[in-house]
């Protein structure tokens, strides 16, 4: 059980990242691995100074305990 809380925790905080063109998203809510793949091939490749990324993380455990 407690292997299990704490599984779900680790899940609930892993964070998303969005890529943006100039103000323009380009790409939403990939994980981690997603992000390194795509931000290296674009990043080194085109756009170095008007491409950004926006890091998101948010902790969903404080939604979680609203079960009563």
């Amino acid at each position: 059980m407690v292997m299990k809380l704490l599984l779900k925790k680790e899940k609930m905080t892993k964070p998303t990242y969005h890529i943006y063109l100039q103000d323009k998203c380009l790409f939403k809510d990939l994980n981690e691995e997603e992000f390194d793949i795509i931000w290296g091939r674009i990043y080194k490749s085109y756009f170095k100074d008007e491409i950004t990324y926006e890091k998101v993380e948010f902790d969903y455990s404080i939604l979680a305990d609203a079960s009563y």
